[in-house]
């Protein structure tokens, strides 16, 4: 790779393996039948992936230079995906309330990570694990914010498993690390997925009344409102409903 060593290779593809997940979130989100761009989740999952990789990039970038990580550069990237956990959050929540508590621990970390006692500061493992909790905390409200089994749950813990297997054994030597960033392509489809499926729900459940008459049949207004509210228009769904 123009004369690139072998160390500066694979930080460079840890870099680039930093962009598809954004793409599989959106997949994820395609697997229902309102428009992303529509989709509270989803938007908050792609700023919480668009935030993150501008940090991480430069972290892997300026190794494959340098030979070595910039701590100020590390925790930068420990920051994004901090930031991103909270954006997370809030996706397979729905609650402000549990957003804000993974927000109150997500920038605790920060900030001892950056202002800190020094052995806080410098070493990079506690912080991983912190991260590691982090995430397994994000990801709960699949368990305890479903009305049925999440069906993403199982591939989700899949990839969490075998990413932490990467991280900590290393089996694959210096491409570990690049492998298990190949695994948030998946990890992000299925966190994309459920909390595009969740949301659904919630936004069906909340126009239930709209789609029967007093005695409880179905009306062509009700009809009409569902299509077009899984079309992703709320606009015309609000201005549809509201009408005489």
């Amino acid at each position: 790779m123009w004369g690139c060593g072998l160390s500066c290779q694979v930080e460079v593809l840890n870099a680039a393996t930093m962009i598809p997940p954004v793409f599989s979130a959106l997949a994820g989100c395609w697997l229902e039948h309102k428009a992303w761009w529509r989709s509270n989740s989803t938007v908050a999952l792609l700023a919480g992936w668009l935030g993150m990789i501008p940090f991480s990039a430069a972290s892997h970038l300026y190794c494959a230079l340098h030979g070595h990580y910039h701590p100020m550069l590390l925790r930068l990237d420990q920051t994004g995906i901090s930031l991103a956990s909270i954006c997370a959050a809030w996706a397979l929540s729905k609650s402000c309330g549990f957003s804000c508590l993974v927000a109150l621990l997500s920038l605790s970390m920060d900030a001892l990570m950056f202002f800190g006692p020094e052995h806080l500061r410098d070493h990079v493992e506690w912080r991983t694990t912190a991260l590691a909790g982090i995430v397994l905390l994000y990801l709960s409200p699949m368990v305890w914010k479903r009305d049925t089994v999440d069906q993403s749950i199982l591939p989700i813990l899949s990839c969490f498993v075998a990413g932490a297997a990467l991280a900590l054994l290393a089996p694959l030597g210096p491409y570990s690390h690049p492998v298990f960033h190949l695994l948030l392509i998946p990890y992000s489809f299925y966190v994309s997925k459920s909390a595009s499926v969740y949301e659904s729900s919630l936004e069906l459940r909340a126009m239930s009344p709209e789609f029967s008459l007093e005695d409880g049949s179905d009306t062509d207004d009700g009809s009409v409102l569902k299509e077009v509210f899984l079309a992703g228009d709320i606009g015309s769904w609000l201005t549809y409903s509201k009408a005489p």
